[in-house]
């Protein structure tokens, strides 16, 4: 399995989505991922970063490989003011975008909330 360094990037227009979408497929790619898969991570991701940016909010995303997780999934962290994260989650399309992640986390902090979301590569 192929390691991907991190990667930062402030979302908060559209054309910030498509550099988004785009980094996400250079690292699905990167970690040898079938096709299906890195259109998977991709639609879920966005979504999410769209529901974010059309709701006039920048969001800080940090793309990585968790090397400590034996699987060494490919992680997005998606940091979101509490407010905008309290007003996307209950979207269905948000909703939808969560069901296509094998593992979601939300934790609490400095500047709202952390959505941690993770893409298993086995």
């Amino acid at each position: 399995m192929k390691h991907v360094p991190p990667q930062q990037l402030i979302i908060s227009t559209e054309a910030d989505l498509i550099q988004l979408r785009q980094a996400l497929r250079q690292s699905a790619r990167a970690m040898e991922l079938p096709p299906a898969q890195q259109a998977r991570i991709t639609a879920a991701v966005s979504e999410v970063a769209r529901a974010l940016i059309h709701h006039c909010y920048a969001s800080a995303i940090v793309i990585h490989c968790d090397d400590r997780d034996v699987h060494h999934p490919l992680v997005v962290e998606c940091e979101s003011e509490r407010e905008a994260y309290q007003h996307i989650a209950r979207q269905e399309p948000v909703q939808t975008a969560f069901s296509l992640v094998d593992e979601t986390n939300v934790t609490s902090s400095p500047q709202g909330h952390l959505v941690t979301m993770k893409f298993r590569t086995v």
